[in-house]
């Protein structure tokens, strides 16, 4: 089994939808972060500083699902991530699919 359809069993079972969040990934996240997560979108040149790689082990060491859903809708302080604030189901959504890019441990 591979390990998207293991993310997409694990989080569909827990009600959230990880293609529901891709789609609001990139329509959200994809301009910065990237079609795959690694900071490297198309809006990234123009930042001051490169967004997160969401698909390294340092990103995911001290981040939570809450930790990501307070970051998606209030924004990060400091940086050019802005808040986009969600209602909770597509929210969960997205935190799904974010899930999904996490480098197996």
């Amino acid at each position: 089994m591979s390990i998207w359809i293991f993310m997409v069993a694990l989080y569909s079972a827990q009600g959230a939808d990880p293609e529901a969040g891709r789609s609001a990934y990139v329509a959200k996240c994809q301009a910065c972060h990237g079609p795959a997560g690694k900071g490297d979108g198309p809006a990234a040149g123009a930042l001051p500083k490169k967004p997160k790689d969401m698909t390294t082990a340092e990103f995911w060491a001290d981040v939570t699902d809450d930790s990501l859903k307070a970051v998606i809708t209030k924004g990060k302080p400091g940086s050019a991530m802005r808040g986009f604030p969600m209602k909770p189901e597509p929210l969960a959504d997205l935190v799904a699919y974010l899930n999904t890019l996490k480098p197996p441990s």
